[in-house]
């Protein structure tokens, strides 16, 4: 199973907030073991929680599920969730036959590698009743981490001003880039007036069209890091104010465009240790002969090292959203050697080997220690208090968590399959370009972002089962009401045999 879905989610390396058959894959499989999926959780449409069990403790999986633009899955994501998956499911069987007390929950998290999606779940109350939460990532090492990150602003800051022939009549113009400008010297000077560990970096994302017209419009977007949120927020009110007065400098007007912030992990030391014991306890892995000269064909000439790290607690000074989460509950991360020694994540050769057995083995390995760890979380009262007594111990004196992540709405991408005009309101629905599996009596609901009902449809038996993947093409019907070009709607798929539920979002286009 492991196998399955970490070539699944391969093949598909569908990228953040386009995981649709991702979703639907890792949401199929948990479901059909027995667990209670939660569809679009924090109205996010790839975004799944999924719950087995009742009561204390309650034991939380977490695992990234999207792919990188261009290279795949050369973060290893396809096998974070497909260990991810399979030790629940593990960890559901071991409580069964044994009659261990408690509640499972999976969060699979779209978008990790774009956009600030962990800390809206958290926002919305997804982790307030989790006990203590486990991840596995990809990587290089056989470790498990108790460092933390670096908590982060993510800014856009916009210009407006007036353009104008630049050598004919640059008086009448009123430079936005030159703002831009401005604001970059500005905070360039500021540097030496933040902490040491302040890391701020920038690129113009509109400088204007031309060298010979005065730019009417402007923007950079900054990321704002530091290893506490509020220093952060310190220099993030700094930044604002050079942005002010690079404005009224050049007699531009300003605004901020976007704006989302992650925190900084809190690290748990016992649970590192606790996740480093069941790294030793399922062993490294070993590849036979066979299997090495199938990654030397793939370009791949060394093999995952065998050597167990111990954590060292450093801190990291990159930015990860599942900050947020370690706020709510005690968390780890534990790593399983997946890719041979020097292979740089997000790198082709990162993805090749996430795709082959490598990867595919380094997968199975993770769900099993996870799946030892959380029994040994479930089954022995001190370890969960110890965990649980550091995590309070590290948030005496700590500021209240005040979620600051967004996901712009241009973020969202297309709905597959789905294209309506604002022209006569025609939806057209082409099943072989979507993500799921029609059958007659399937029930296809349009509704606004309000969740006022505009058409729906009953798929009729020419798109039954029977007619498999080769179902026709498109069919269509109207919707009720107007619609605006660009609009964002809803789109339900009703499951008539399984009685579940699958939403996106859908565009309105025009004809």
């Amino acid at each position: 199973v492991t196998v399955d879905i970490a070539k699944s989610l391969w093949e598909y390396s569908e990228v953040g907030l386009d995981e649709y058959k991702s979703y639907v894959k890792a949401g199929d499989v948990l479901a059909g073991a027995g667990f209670a999926i939660k569809q679009s959780a924090a109205d996010i449409p790839t975004c799944l929680v999924a719950t087995w069990g009742s009561g204390q403790p309650v034991l939380g999986i977490y695992e990234d599920i999207d792919a990188l633009p261009g290279v795949g899955h050369a973060c290893g994501h396809n096998l974070n969730t497909a260990a991810g998956v399979v030790a629940a499911m593990s960890i559901k069987s071991a409580m069964e036959s044994h009659q261990i007390p408690g509640t499972i929950k999976v969060f699979i998290n779209p978008a990790e590698e774009v956009w600030d999606v962990a800390p809206l779940v958290a926002a919305a109350g997804y982790y307030d009743d989790v006990d203590v939460l486990l991840s596995f990532h990809a990587g290089t090492e056989n470790t498990s981490e108790f460092g933390s990150t670096m908590a982060m602003d993510h800014v856009e800051y916009k210009f407006k001003g007036k353009a104008a022939h630049a050598s004919a009549a640059p008086e009448k113009g009123l430079s936005a880039l030159d703002a831009v400008e401005i604001m970059n010297v500005a905070v360039n000077y500021l540097r030496e007036h933040l902490i040491q560990e302040m890391r701020i970096h920038y690129v113009i994302t509109d400088g204007g069209a031309a060298p010979n017209i005065v730019p009417a419009t402007a923007a950079s977007r900054y990321f704002i890091r530091a290893p506490k949120y509020p220093d952060v927020a310190y220099a993030r009110k700094r930044i604002d104010d050079c942005a002010k007065a690079a404005a009224l400098a050049t007699g531009t007007e300003f605004e901020i465009g976007f704006s989302s912030g992650i925190y900084n992990k809190v690290p748990s030391k016992s649970l590192a240790l606790l996740a480093m014991d069941s790294i030793k306890s399922v062993g490294p892995l070993e590849f036979a002969d066979d299997q090495v000269a199938q990654m030397k064909a793939l370009g791949i000439s060394g093999m995952p090292d065998k050597a167990i790290k111990e954590p060292t607690g450093s801190q990291s000074f990159g930015s990860n959203p599942i900050g947020d989460v370690t706020w709510k509950t005690p968390s780890t991360t534990l790593g399983v050697a997946t890719w041979a020694p020097g292979t740089a994540g997000h790198s082709s050769e990162a993805a090749v080997q996430s795709g082959a057995v490598y990867g595919f083995e380094g997968a199975v390995q993770a769900s099993k220690a996870l799946a030892v760890m959380a029994i040994e979380l479930l089954t022995n009262p001190e370890s969960l208090a110890g965990v649980k007594a550091e995590f309070a111990e590290r948030m005496k004196g700590m500021p209240p968590y005040e979620g600051k992540a967004m996901i712009p709405e241009v973020a969202y991408p297309e709905a597959p399959g789905i294209t309506v005009s604002a022209a006569d309101g025609a939806v057209s629905v082409k099943s072989a370009e979507t993500a799921f599996a029609e059958d007659a009596g399937d029930i296809i609901v349009i509704s606004s972002m309000e969740g006022d009902e505009l058409a729906s449809y009953i798929l009729p038996a020419s798109t039954g089962a029977e007619a498999g993947p080769q179902a026709p093409a498109e069919y269509a019907f109207k919707i009720q009401g107007k619609v605006d070009v660009g609009q964002r709607l809803k789109i339900t798929f009703i499951d008539a045999s399984k009685g579940g539920d699958t939403w996106f979002y859908g565009y309105v286009h025009a004809q």
